[in-house]
């Protein structure tokens, strides 16, 4: 079993960087751009952090990828409503 972890591991290493580009270079960029806006126009209304931006709120959400399918359905949204709840402004309701 060690030594099949080792060689999944070698090759997840090694096709995760060509694979990164081709997610980046089609769908990643469009996505963080649009994210940008959407918190950009939450700041300016005062309901979102003013420290978060796209890239990082992606960083933030990109591990639900690596969740277990039999777990998706009783831990994703909790996460995602964790991770929203983080991004509202701690004083936007007073």
């Amino acid at each position: 079993m060690i030594d099949y972890a080792e060689i999944k591991r070698g090759v997840l290493a090694a096709l995760e960087p060509t694979a990164w580009q081709d997610l980046v270079a089609h769908s990643h960029d469009p996505i963080e751009g649009a994210l940008a806006h959407l918190l950009d126009a939450g700041k300016t209304a005062g309901s979102i952090r003013t420290d978060v931006d796209a890239h990082g709120f992606l960083l933030l959400i990109a591990y639900l990828s690596r969740l277990e399918w039999n777990e998706w359905k009783t831990t994703a949204r909790p996460l995602m409503n964790v991770i929203l709840d983080g991004l509202r402004r701690q004083d936007a309701d007073r």
